[in-house]
């Protein structure tokens, strides 16, 4: 591992046990019985993606983010998320898209922890004759497809949370991503 994904890691198991361990009991008794999300609820929302192993050449790279949920139970949450990568090699292009299931751990107040766990198609794509003859590394144009696993943490406030979500995609395009940002529940 290097040492973005160790920090990445290590911030994001912090923020985990900062926020579930020291919530206020006062307040844990006062909201446990509202749901952060509720069943039928759809959510958008839109984030910032940091992924470590993106593009042709394996670079770490920032990628944007927007996504579409639908809880389905207190416990289960479905959906789909597209992230277009922003790739500092140059006439190269990459894009992910991820299927993923959460399973809500905590659902309730206005916190949500949850597991994740998916699939994911990575497409990279590049001028061939270019790639070639500068590169001499064979064709940039790629489809690979992954499992993903890993949490999620949501803050609420009305009706817009606040994520951060790491993920590992396991497999075809192996790589960890942090992805953070904005929610809106419609």
């Amino acid at each position: 591992m290097n040492k973005l994904t160790i920090i990445i890691l290590t911030t994001s198991l912090t923020l985990f046990f900062l926020f579930t361990a020291t919530e206020p009991v006062e307040a844990q008794r006062s909201s446990n019985n509202s749901l952060v999300t509720d069943p039928g609820d759809i959510t958008l929302g839109v984030g910032l993606t940091r992924g470590t192993s993106t593009g042709f050449l394996g670079n770490s790279e920032f990628g944007l983010t927007g996504q579409l949920l639908f809880t389905i139970t207190e416990e289960f949450r479905g959906g789909a998320d597209f992230t277009y990568y922003f790739i500092g090699e140059r006439d190269l292009n990459a894009n992910e898209l991820n299927f993923n299931a959460h399973y809500f751990v905590r659902n309730r107040g206005n916190v949500a922890l949850y597991a994740l766990g998916g699939i994911n198609a990575t497409n990279t794509s590049g001028s061939d004759q270019r790639w070639r003859v500068e590169r001499e590394m064979g064709d940039p144009n790629t489809r690979k497809f992954g499992l993903n696993a890993g949490l999620g943490l949501e803050l609420r406030l009305g009706n817009v949370l606040i994520y951060g979500e790491p993920k590992a995609t396991l497999f075809g395009g192996s790589q960890f991503a942090m992805t953070g940002g904005l929610r809106y529940i419609l």
